[in-house]
């Protein structure tokens, strides 16, 4: 999904302004069970209006933004994320059917405090956006500690309820069955992400056996504990290298004369393979199948970019800005 179409997905809805309604449900910590909050309506029209703001100043009247699959992030600014992995288990309870089936959240059998998730459906019935929400400490007052309260008596004293605090914030939406995360926070924090990362960044390692052009691929594999070295190897499996049927001749002839790669890598006694040696050897030789070493057609300057948007030609640009 583009920019342009998550807008209009988000617009299809938001537009229908008064046929519009919004539940609100709520996801326990450890079970993760999901559970209906019974909030007045007068409550319900606030926080349906909080979130329709949020949403479009965060994502629809957002300048600038751009969104990129969560396989192929990068450090760029000014970015939502689409999900395009399986869900850790952890997140699994977005993928919950959010129907009249979903019990009550009870007063008196469950507890604000072991709230730890909201999902807020926005929409009619035929068309609805879900926002994720992840509560933060200061959204559930009472919840550890100990609180005071102002008394008519002009004194303080213990508050023993515990309140649940709607902020505007939110972590991601869900619409027409796409995920999408305003940051990856959440995403990081969340038990069994890394386990998918690691997991599909040994496809990326398959693709880069199948090239014959390291002599092994081990030393990649070996690194794959870290979080950071794992997401980098992941955006291989798109690498515009390996897509584009680059030769492995060209590919060491560039590892043996670009500035930034000169000298760090070694080679097999016929020339015909890299040898990965050392972390920063594959840390370079990563970067160099994301395509991150550009030189300027003007200038001949050469430089690293971690983000890479492709270019569009001019009548291309003209029909987006028709279709929006």
């Amino acid at each position: 999904m583009n920019r342009i179409e998550l807008i209009s997905a988000l617009n299809l809805v938001l537009d229908q302004a008064n046929d519009l309604s919004t539940v609100v449900y709520a996801v326990l910590k450890e079970t993760k069970e999901v559970k209906l909050l019974n909030i007045v309506n007068e409550e319900i029209e606030y926080i349906q209006e909080m979130f329709i703001e949020s949403i479009n100043s965060s994502i629809i009247n957002a300048e600038g933004q751009t969104i990129v699959s969560v396989s192929e992030a990068d450090d760029r600014s000014n970015t939502i994320f689409e999900y395009d992995l399986d869900l850790p288990e952890s997140l699994e309870y977005v993928n919950t059917e959010l129907n009249d089936n979903i019990p009550l959240f009870s007063f008196n059998d469950d507890d604000l405090g072991n709230i730890e998730s909201l999902l807020i459906e926005i929409g009619t019935e035929q068309n609805q956006i879900t926002i994720i929400k992840q509560l933060s400490p200061v959204e559930v007052f009472g919840r550890g500690g100990f609180s005071l309260w102002s008394s008519n008596q002009q004194q303080l004293r213990k508050f023993e309820d515990k309140v649940l605090r709607f902020t505007p914030k939110f972590n991601g939406v869900k619409i027409n069955d796409t995920i999408i995360f305003t940051e990856l926070k959440l995403l990081e924090r969340s038990h069994g992400f890394h386990e998918i990362i690691v997991r599909e960044a040994n496809v990326s390692i398959q693709l880069i056996e199948a090239l014959n052009i390291l002599d092994t691929t081990e030393g990649l594999t070996s690194l794959l504990s870290n979080v950071r070295f794992a997401r980098k190897v992941l955006k291989i499996k798109n690498s515009p290298v390996i897509r584009n049927n680059i030769p492995n001749s060209v590919i060491i002839t560039f590892t043996r004369t670009h500035p930034a790669l000169v000298r760090k890598m070694k080679y097999s006694e016929d020339g015909n393979q890299i040898i990965l040696e050392t972390k920063i050897s594959k840390e370079l030789f990563i970067k160099m199948l994301d395509d991150a070493y550009l030189t300027s057609e003007l200038t001949n300057q050469f430089y690293e970019s971690k983000a890479k948007d492709e270019v569009t030609s001019e009548d291309e640009n003209e029909e987006e800005d028709n279709g929006e």
